[in-house]
């Protein structure tokens, strides 16, 4: 019975060390990696070494791949880019692991003593030091833990467990370690759990080489389930974390099954890896596995990228939410990137009308459909509006940061139109029998999204009658409430979403007027711009057009 209490206390505080390791070093350096994961762009080399560092940081090569599907679906990498990173984290997780095949019997007890007196002197009040010394206490919680995995068979016959692990076949303990790696998430997790099995010798060296493999393999699989609800290219980046796995556990057991027939001993020759330390061996082995996965699939990255395209084609919702004219590169010349982000805006302009159902088509888009599009446009928004605060970062004239900044006020009361619009579309295709208010509400502002949109392209004729036909009408839409409240009898839940479809209605209407005056601002201010480069210097006061124009205009009475 104390073998056991031992053995479920060693599991606990490995896991309870593992997390805690994991979700400290993340706190404390995950931005900083956020950020290196963007950049790592400039070679596969350096893709490689990024993704090492973030395998060491967040001691899961699942979480690299996941979060590095998050920056694909935001386009701040491609999957060509993301391939050597999430190559790269499975070979940094070999570090856990590594270290766990050193004895750190003494050290673990010291470590936990001064992290208990830390925390008692305050250490872990102090912001710095907070998530350091989560880190330390998880560190110490493993080692901990693997010591009483080690020591809990010490009371039970051991011979009886090796010789029941010895009539294991190895497709057996291949198997087990591929349903450890599910359970756990982690194949280093699987992997310490084999090294302390060896240390207490009831799981002998070929036992572990198949438990690791086995565990390697299961973590890939294990990486669609920490996918979660990843689509489209953000699930891609799992296909080739899969793929990295397979290559590896692969071409391991392949060297194993086809050694003899070359004239080796396995046995013998994995013995040898760790210079007759088992521990050492079975570290190395794992180091081995996440190497001959990652180089292959790094080097041939093309044919990687193919695979996981085959296997997760890009979905409508990637499409919708990739700009079409932004690049971040575009940052090194700013009046070029100005230009294209002018471009996304203008073209973010003309999608607004799927954000609402065309109620005179035969097939009305359904409430899911128009989700999916207002989530793609907002990610544009998102995106374009980071590719601004870039390019501001790197230091604008006058000129140029005037314009930068009329782009961030036009682009923030686009979003806010994008949000009214899609609010408004649930609130129609809610009703089960359309009312007809609904009807002529929802018609009223297509058409002026659409004229928005057309405005675009035409004179400033079509954005003063815009902005006249959106002027205030406060005084309509209170009395229209008005009649709504007092024929609520028998229907108060459809004359509640009456209101609320009229409320938004307001708002949008009320959008769509201020973003007509600043898009007509903007178009002036060009063409000011281009009058005086053909006739000389422009006016210094030409770029406050929008601002001034947006001030005039002022907020309609609600």
């Amino acid at each position: 019975m104390t073998s056991l209490g031992e053995l479920l206390a060693g599991l606990g505080l490995l896991f309870v060390g593992l997390k805690l390791l994991s979700a400290n070093l993340q706190q404390a350096l995950g931005g900083r990696i956020r950020v290196l994961l963007q950049r790592a762009t400039a070679s596969p080399l350096a893709g490689f070494l990024v993704g090492c560092v973030a395998g060491i940081v967040t001691q899961s090569s699942n979480a690299v791949a996941v979060i590095s599907g998050n920056l694909v679906r935001g386009r701040a990498l491609t999957t060509r880019d993301a391939i050597p990173i999430v190559a790269g984290g499975n070979v940094g997780t070999a570090a856990l692991v590594v270290m766990a095949a050193i004895d750190f019997h003494v050290a673990a007890l010291m470590l936990v003593g001064l992290v208990g007196l830390g925390y008692q002197a305050g250490l872990d009040r102090r912001g710095t030091l907070r998530d350091w010394m989560g880190v330390l206490l998880g560190l110490a919680l493993l080692f901990l833990g693997i010591d009483f995995i080690k020591a809990a068979p010490r009371t039970v016959d051991i011979d009886a467990l090796a010789a029941f692990a010895e009539t294991l076949p190895p497709l057996v303990s291949l198997v087990i370690g591929v349903a450890v790696a599910l359970v756990t998430q982690s194949s280093s997790t699987a992997a310490i759990l084999a090294l302390a099995g060896l240390r207490a010798g009831f799981v002998e060296l070929d036992d572990c080489f198949f438990l690791v493999v086995g565990a390697n393999l299961g973590s890939g699989i294990a990486s669609l389930v920490a996918a979660g609800g990843l689509s489209g290219v953000g699930r891609q980046l799992c296909y080739i974390h899969i793929l990295v796995k397979a290559i590896g556990s692969g071409l391991l057991l392949l060297l194993w099954v086809s050694a003899p027939a070359c004239g080796f001993d396995p046995s013998h020759l994995f013995a040898e890896a760790g210079a007759g330390e088992a521990p050492a061996s079975v570290s190395m082995l794992f180091l081995v596995l996440q190497l001959a996965g990652a180089l292959p699939v790094t080097i041939l990255r093309s044919l990687a990228e193919r695979f996981a395209d085959h296997f997760s084609p890009p979905s409508l919702e990637d499409s919708v939410s990739r700009p079409r004219f932004i690049d971040p590169v575009a940052t090194a010349d700013p009046a070029g990137a100005l230009d294209l982000s002018s471009r996304e805006i203008a073209d973010l302009v003309t999608r607004l009308g799927s954000l609402l159902p065309d109620l005179d088509a035969a097939d009305v888009a359904p409430a899911a459909e128009i989700r999916l599009l207002w989530r793609g446009g907002s990610a544009v928004a998102a995106t374009t509006d980071a590719f601004l605060v870039q390019l501001i970062g790197r230091g604008l004239s006058g000129a140029d940061l005037e314009s930068a900044l009329g782009q961030q006020a036009r682009l923030e009361g686009l979003r806010s139109l994008q949000d009214a619009l899609a609010d408004f579309s649930d609130v129609i295709l809610s009703f089960e029998a359309l009312p007809r208010l609904a009807f002529d509400l929802s018609e009223s502002l297509r058409l002026m999204v659409l004229q928005l949109a057309e405005a675009g392209a035409g004179d400033d004729g079509d954005f003063a009658f815009l902005i006249a036909l959106t002027a205030d009408r406060s005084e309509h839409l209170n009395a229209l409430r008005g009649s709504l409240a007092t024929s609520a009898l028998g229907a108060e839940h459809d004359a509640q979403r009456l209101l609320l479809a009229t409320s938004l209605f307001e708002r949008a209407v009320w959008l769509i007027h201020r973003l007509a005056i600043a898009l007509r601002a903007a178009r002036v201010t060009a063409t000011a711009s281009q009058s005086a480069l053909a006739s000389g210097p422009a006016s210094r006061f030409a770029p406050r057009a929008d601002a001034e124009a947006l001030e005039s205009a002022g907020r309609p009475g609600r």
